[in-house]
């Protein structure tokens, strides 16, 4: 990954250009000879297993926002609970990460044509605006977190944080200073999730997260409308007894509203 520490100071989407680059010329090959085509770089799918405290996909507290761009396809997520607390809820059970807040997340996916993994819907990379609650954290655990709250006096709020999940690492970028309106943070999200990704040109916007499927720029089939499905309608696949295993077209389908 490219520079992570970028706190806020984001120049915006005007500024982003593919990382995919041509291969240059050699003027000391043969007449008549071509470079090879350059390589798209194969992003690993997202372990969902190894990331309990990861903002779930196709979580949100609204009907959330579905773009596409290039290869792939985004989801803006706001408020979105992490897997882990996910799990508990589809189990009956009291979330386990009651002390972390995501106020917005976005993961990217393969388009699923473009998709060089097959027919799956996991993501490959989420972004989050992050907080920690420490008064929650001390009440859960009996642990005095002293100075690590930064907010307003008197508050056990900490510092607002990015947090970028990839499947070999979770990257903190850093504190986040910046306006924290909807548009700015999508933005913000765009501009690191673009860089990394190699993305080139805007980001279109297709709808609400239930508007990704049947979408061509996406490739997520259509769904059967369901009595009691509102807003939101999530494909989790393939749940294990702790955690979420996996997403798949071909396994079946979880619906959950307004999670």
């Amino acid at each position: 990954m490219d520079d992570k520490n970028n706190k806020s100071g984001f120049s915006g989407l005007s500024s982003l250009t593919s990382g995919a680059g041509g291969i240059p010329r050699d003027d000391s090959q043969q007449e008549g000879s071509r470079p090879a085509a350059p390589q798209k770089k194969v992003f690993s799918l997202l372990e969902l297993t190894k990331w309990p405290s990861l903002p779930a996909p196709w979580s949100s507290a609204d009907d959330g926002e579905t773009w596409g761009w290039g290869d792939f396809f985004f989801t803006f997520q706001k408020k979105p609970i992490t897997v882990l607390d996910m799990t508990a809820k589809m189990q009956g059970k009291e979330p386990a990460y009651k002390g972390l807040i995501y106020h917005y997340a976005m993961s990217a996916y393969y388009r699923l044509n473009k998709n060089p993994h097959g027919q799956s819907i996991r993501p490959i990379m989420t972004i989050g605006l992050e907080q920690v609650d420490h008064g929650i954290f001390e009440k859960m655990t009996g642990i005095n977190t002293g100075d690590l709250a930064k907010g307003e006096p008197g508050s056990k709020m900490g510092p607002l944080m990015i947090g970028l999940f990839t499947n070999e690492s979770r990257f903190n970028l850093g504190k986040y200073e910046g306006d924290i309106s909807p548009h700015t943070i999508k933005k913000v999200f765009f501009e690191i999730l673009g860089r990394d990704l190699g993305c080139s040109g805007q980001p279109k916007m297709i709808g609400s997260l239930a508007q990704a499927h049947g979408h061509p720029e996406t490739g997520l089939p259509a769904l059967k409308k369901k009595a009691g499905c509102a807003s939101l309608i999530l494909m989790f696949i393939g749940i294990g007894s702790l955690v979420v295993w996996g997403l798949s077209l071909f396994n079946g389908a979880l619906h959950i509203i307004n999670v």
